[in-house]
């Protein structure tokens, strides 16, 4: 957690974003482990829920596995599906979507490394995003991406691999 702090520079907002998404994420692991750690991890669940939709305007799962040094960058708006699975240093900025396609489809992105999403992002299906990777602001990502690539447009594509 402190990591993720250093990561944030310590500013209020995304530490607490952060750290709530940290103890969340605690609970839901632990109170799939015994049924009696539903009696002390719902509840917090429940009022991890309330307090970020309503008090911070995100929406992160608790079921989402996040590595380390999360940084979120003016975190309105963001919304990350409890499937999706992202590395260490992922950074984030406002409005970035990270989700499944609907329907019966409920794969969702893994994403490496040192990735960083511009605002707006939207990265939805059953893809892969490599390591170091940059996306644009307002890409609209559908299909996977290489290592180091910096991706940019409605519709993604790779314009230049670093």
């Amino acid at each position: 957690m402190l990591e993720d702090c250093r990561a944030n520079s310590w500013s209020l907002r995304p530490c607490c974003m952060v750290l709530a998404y940290r103890i969340a994420h605690f609970c839901s692991v632990w109170r799939k482990k015994n049924v009696i750690n539903n009696l002390w991890a719902a509840p917090v669940l429940v009022l991890y829920r309330i307090v970020t939709e309503c008090l911070f305007g995100y929406e992160i799962q608790a079921a989402a596995t996040i590595g380390r040094r999360f940084t979120i960058h003016h975190g309105y708006a963001v919304v990350i599906n409890k499937n999706v699975v992202a590395g260490d240093d992922f950074v984030i900025r406002h409005g970035v979507t990270i989700g499944n396609r609907g329907g019966d489809s409920l794969a969702c992105p893994v994403i490496g490394n040192g990735v960083e999403l511009g605002a707006n992002a939207i990265l939805i299906g059953d893809i892969t995003i490599g390591h170091y990777a940059t996306i644009g602001a307002g890409s609209v990502v559908m299909d996977s991406v290489p290592d180091n690539a910096l991706v940019t447009g409605e519709k993604a594509r790779v314009k230049v691999i670093k």
